[in-house]
C-alpha cells in the first residue's frame, strides 16, 4: 500500500507541476507579445525619422561627406559640409540606422523564440495525447 501512495503522489506531483507550468504560459506569451510590439513600434519611429547607412569621411578635418556602400558598382558620396546642424542630423541618421538594425535582429530572435515555443507546445500536446 505504501508503494501505491508513493506512485499516486508522484502522479499528482507531475499533474500539479504541469498545471503550474501551463498557468504561467499566458503571462510569458503576453510579455513576448509586448516586447514584439515595443520593438516594432520603435522601428517604425526610426524609419519615419530617416535611416542613413553611410560612413563619415572628413576632408581637412572640417567638411563632412557621407560615403554610402557600393551599389551596382557605384559608391554614392553626399556632401554635408561644416554646418553643425547638418552634421548633427547626419550623425543622428547614422545612429538611427544602427539602432534599427539592432532592433531588427532582436525582432528576428523574438519571432524565433515564438516559433520554437509553438513547436514545443505542439510536441507537449502530442506527448500528453491531446493533439
Amino acid at each position: 500500500i505504501g508503494l501505491l501512495f508513493a506512485i499516486g503522489d508522484m502522479f499528482m506531483s507531475a499533474t500539479k507541476q504541469l498545471r503550474q507550468l501551463a498557468a504561467q504560459l499566458p503571462r510569458v506569451i503576453d510579455a513576448i507579445e509586448g516586447e514584439l510590439k515595443t520593438v516594432s513600434q520603435r522601428m517604425k519611429v526610426l524609419q519615419k525619422a530617416g535611416l542613413i547607412y553611410a560612413s563619415e569621411h572628413w576632408r581637412e578635418n572640417k567638411y563632412l561627406y557621407l560615403i554610402y556602400p557600393m551599389h551596382d558598382g557605384d559608391r554614392r558620396r553626399e556632401y554635408i559640409g561644416a554646418d553643425a546642424d547638418r552634421i548633427a542630423e547626419a550623425r543622428a541618421g547614422i545612429e538611427r540606422g544602427k539602432e534599427f538594425d539592432q532592433l531588427s535582429a532582436k525582432l528576428k530572435q523574438l519571432e524565433a523564440r515564438m516559433n520554437n515555443g509553438v513547436a514545443a507546445l505542439q510536441e507537449a500536446g502530442r506527448q500528453l495525447g491531446s493533439w
